[in-house]
């Protein structure tokens, strides 16, 4: 059996998604009624905060369709194995046609973060990167429809933490000059 699949985080990335199934085409889609946001703390980095989504009705947030089999299905389970799998719309990204009903992964508690921490660097780096990897306009659409735990957008945010922006000129200038 096939199954669309909506990635919003590290399944961005063509090399992250390797990592548990084959490489895949994407499709890019738009996902209405959710809120991308750093909530979540893992096994792997407590200190630290990864991509969820949560309902609002007044939020959206780009991704990527891909087909997946019965096998690769389960493989995402257990890759995604802190969140549940839950069905929703989806939208073309461009003409916001909507595509049908897709997978996705959310958690409602099990693991969302009461202390409002940063997104793990590393992590934050690889899926953003992976955004603007797709498109200059993807990129700024998933900062524009990404927030941190404290609600402000990654758009805003990253603003006040360079640290963390291996996106702009600026940025990739200073990285080159520090050496």
């Amino acid at each position: 059996m096939k199954y669309n699949f909506v990635g919003y985080g590290s399944l961005l990335s063509h090399e992250s998604l390797k990592q548990s199934i084959e490489d895949k085409n994407f499709r890019l889609v738009k996902v209405k009624g959710y809120k991308r946001i750093f909530n979540l703390s893992t096994k792997k980095d407590e200190n630290a905060d990864v991509l969820n989504i949560k309902k609002s009705k007044t939020h959206h947030f780009n991704g990527v369709l891909f087909s997946i089999n019965d096998k690769e299905l389960k493989e995402i389970k257990e890759r995604e194995d802190d969140y549940n799998l839950e069905k929703v719309d989806v939208y073309d990204f461009k003409t916001n046609k909507k595509l049908g009903k897709a997978f996705f992964v959310i958690d409602y508690i099990v693991s969302i973060d009461k202390k409002k921490k940063f997104p793990s660097k590393s992590y934050f780096i690889m899926c953003r990167q992976a955004a603007y990897n797709i498109s200059r306009e993807f990129g700024e659409y998933w900062d524009k429809t990404t927030y941190i735990s404290d609600n402000e957008s990654v758009y805003q945010w990253i603003k006040k933490h360079p640290d963390y922006d291996t996106i702009t000129k600026k940025s990739i200038f200073r990285r080159i000059f520090r050496r």
